[in-house]
C-alpha cells in the first residue's frame, strides 16, 4: 500500500507498538510533513483530560483538527494515536488521510512497557476498542517494520 496520493497518515495501536518509531522514519522519507504525536498534544494542549474513553474520544477529535490545519497549511501529517473511533476514521477517510493500526503481540509489550503496570485506564488491558477498519502493520521486529514502514512511501 502506497500513500502518495494520500494527504497524510494517521498511525494508531497499542503503546509501545511501534506507532512514534514508524512516524520517524515516514517523517525522514516524507517532505513537507509534520508529526503530530498524541502523547505531545496531551502533554502541551490536552492535559486538562485524563484517559477514560470519553476523554480518548476528545484527545482525538483535538488531534483530528490539528491534522485539518495542517491539512490547510499544505504540509503532510504523520499523527500516531493509541486510540480511535468510528467517527474519526470516517473523517480521515473524507480528508484523504490513510489510516494504519499498528500491532504487536500485547504479551511482548506487557513485559516491558511501562504504560502496562499497574494502571488504569489501559487500550488493550481494561479499556476495549471498537473494531476499526482500517490497513494493518505487524510489527514483528525492528528490521522487518522499518521495512515495511518505508514501503508504505516508496
Amino acid at each position: 500500500m502506497k500513500i502518495n496520493k494520500k494527504k497524510g497518515i494517521w498511525f494508531f495501536g497499542l503503546s509501545g507498538s511501534g506507532k512514534t518509531y514508524a512516524s520517524k522514519i515516514i517523517k525522514k522519507i516524507k517532505k513537507n510533513s509534520i508529526t503530530i504525536d498524541g502523547d505531545d498534544v496531551r502533554k502541551f494542549l490536552s492535559f486538562d483530560l485524563g484517559y477514560s474513553i470519553r476523554d480518548r474520544k476528545v484527545q482525538i477529535r483535538r488531534i483530528l483538527g490539528l491534522a485539518k490545519i495542517s491539512l490547510k497549511s499544505n504540509l503532510f501529517p504523520i499523527i500516531s494515536t493509541v486510540y480511535m473511533d468510528k467517527h474519526v476514521a470516517k473523517q480521515l477517510k473524507k480528508n484523504n488521510i490513510q489510516l494504519f493500526e499498528i500491532t504487536r503481540d500485547l504479551k511482548e509489550i506487557m513485559k516491558w512497557h511501562k504504560t502496562y503496570k499497574n494502571k488504569k485506564n489501559v487500550v488493550g488491558r481494561d479499556l476495549k476498542i471498537s473494531k476499526i477498519k482500517s490497513k494493518k502493520i505487524f510489527n514483528s521486529g525492528e528490521i522487518d517494520f522499518c521495512r515495511n514502514i518505508k514501503k508504505l512511501i516508496k
